[in-house]
């Protein structure tokens, strides 16, 4: 059995994993609908709350996935994880509310959250490959490759 090249048990990353997984799934859901039962008469505050679940029950696991996962990998790597989740979200905002400054901030903050979370990964010794874990196009830091990976 390999060791567990994470900072966090196995354990504790698995619950999470479930926690955050439902969440993610369950919050937008119950927005959705709430949103529906509201009809066409309903106060601005009842709509905040069923927008507020939507996206806020999608925007706040994933934030808090990304940071548990960098700091699974390495203390203070949740500032990585944070700057791929925001980016993962202000991206894609920007670009459908029309907000071009947002937009590129955002996809600039994901690459350098997907840079930060190799050199992180690297520099830690996780397991880390391209293409599926059988069939490998180049891996790095995996015990099962042997003393010729890169």
């Amino acid at each position: 059995m390999s060791q567990n090249p994470y900072r966090f048990s196995k354990g504790f990353i698995r619950r999470m994993t479930v926690v955050l997984a439902t969440a993610i799934v369950v919050l937008p859901a119950a927005g959705i609908v709430y949103g529906l039962t509201l009809g066409s008469d309903y106060e601005a505050w009842q709509g905040a709350i069923a927008t507020g679940l939507m996206a806020g029950g999608f925007a706040v696991p994933l934030i808090a996935a990304a940071v548990l996962g960098g700091e699974a990998i390495r203390r203070g790597g949740g500032l990585v994880g944070f700057l791929f989740a925001a980016g993962l979200i202000a991206g894609p905002t920007g670009s459908v509310v029309g907000i071009r400054w947002l937009e590129i901030a955002g996809y600039v903050a994901l690459g350098l959250g997907v840079v930060g979370f190799f050199v992180i990964g690297f520099a830690s010794k996780v397991p880390m490959w391209i293409g599926s874990r059988d069939a490998k196009v180049v891996s790095w830091n995996d015990p099962d490759d042997g003393p010729s990976s890169p």
